[in-house]
């Protein structure tokens, strides 16, 4: 019991320690326990350890970890990859050929669709790039109109030397520009962008179900071995959680390729799923990981007052002539949106391809009534965000400026 005991808070630590490298960053988690554990661990201990070895070894320990940590931080490495695959192999090679003799027919059909589709979507998400060149430039560039609040006409790249297209970001990993820049994955060694999304999506959702699947039919096979060796009548007199985890304890233990294995699935499966869950929230919010920490930064701002809008076609007299090929987008929008301290006063002018204020006149100038202070972002337009199942339909690579005029008809 000692040694499953061992095992189980290993696993459990692992998952943790994976979760908050992972998750730490996400706006979501900002003061929260979880950002507090993620600063700790990414920049509190290494501090630490750096304060340490100045004193103590000259600093000759960090300088060698910047030659080797350089490469797992900042370099495109399958490291992370083979573990993975390793563990989903192993997994798998230790648990099949021990459970697969007591599985019922319908099981042995569901088994290996179960494992073969999950490394099916990795490959795909391995494979499949959402860099853009220059012979694609142009399509990406009509793929999505700027928002100009988050994304704004005639930013240049400063590697690729070309115009940014919307919702595109330069990957330092992968050293190009990627269309709809979700996040670098270190475990695909791949950027999530546009043309890779929805096979990032399914790989999520087969390995849940697997994960899920095998806890299922662990604890099932357990549960058989239980019922066999313990009678019943016995088991209903077994009270109390105590006994309830002693008795299952023996039972992993003496079923240790079976056992071993579910408990690693019953405490993996939760990291899956929030991975899913987080990223099903960000197609129903219409943005990608890159944007919602973007989006995140605004909300500071308007929490603090800083933020004020108007309407495009109070500034201009009309809403400034975009890209005829923008006006088939299902999302559009009038607003208007400055940061700063104070509100723009009358005669400011703002600049026609972003939402810069170009001038500001004297301080004695009133403020200008038109521009309104923000307190919410509810009142913040996403031209991103069509809508649950447009956003999908996007995420999955269809057109939405197709599916908007075929619904209009």
């Amino acid at each position: 019991m000692g040694a499953l005991r061992t095992i189980g808070l290993v696993i459990l630590a692992i998952s943790g320690f994976t979760f908050i490298a992972l998750f730490g960053r996400l706006p979501a988690f900002r003061k929260t326990p979880v950002a507090w554990l993620h600063r700790a661990l990414w920049v509190s201990f290494p501090n630490g350890i750096a304060v340490v070895d100045s004193r103590l070894f000259g600093g000759r320990l960090v300088r060698g970890w910047n030659r080797s940590g350089s490469y797992v931080l900042k370099e495109n490495h399958p490291l992370v990859l083979i573990f993975f695959t390793s563990l989903l192999v192993i997994g798998e090679g230790v648990f099949v050929p021990a459970a697969w003799p007591q599985l019922s027919s319908i099981h042995r059909l569901c088994v290996p669709v179960a494992i073969i589709l999950p490394y099916f979507m990795l490959y795909k998400c391995i494979v499949t790039k959402s860099f853009i060149t220059a012979d694609n430039h142009e399509e990406e560039m009509r793929r999505y109109p700027y928002d100009r609040v988050l994304f704004h006409p005639g930013h240049r790249c400063s590697t690729c030397k070309f115009l940014k297209p919307a919702r595109s970001k330069h990957c330092s990993f992968c050293q190009a520009c990627v269309s709809r820049h979700d996040h670098h994955c270190v475990w695909l060694m791949n950027c999530v962008g546009a043309n890779n999304c929805i096979y990032f999506i399914s790989l999520l959702v087969f390995l849940s179900i697997l994960l899920i699947y095998g806890s299922y039919l662990g604890y099932s096979l357990l549960s058989d071995i239980l019922k066999e060796v313990v009678p019943p009548e016995i088991q209903e007199a077994m009270q109390g959680w105590t006994v309830w985890i002693n008795t299952w304890s023996i039972l992993i233990a003496s079923n240790a390729k079976i056992g071993g294995v579910f408990l690693l699935m019953l405490m993996t499966a939760p990291l899956a799923i929030s991975f899913l869950a987080y990223h099903t929230y960000l197609i129903w919010a219409g943005v990608t990981t890159n944007e919602s920490a973007k989006w995140s930064d605004w909300k500071e701002d308007v929490e603090d007052g800083f933020v004020f809008k108007t309407r495009r076609s109070l500034i201009f007299g009309s809403p400034l002539p975009m890209d005829p090929y923008d006006e088939l987008w299902p999302v559009h929008t009038d607003q208007i949106l400055v940061t700063d301290e104070n509100p723009p006063t009358e005669g400011c002018l703002l600049a026609s391809n972003s939402n810069c204020i170009a001038r500001r006149p004297g301080s004695d100038v009133p403020p200008d009534p038109r521009w309104k202070r923000l307190h919410t972002m509810r009142d913040v337009d996403n031209i991103y965000d069509m809508g649950f199942w447009y956003n999908l339909r996007d995420v999955m690579g269809l057109s939405v400026r197709r599916a908007k005029e075929t619904s209009s008809i």
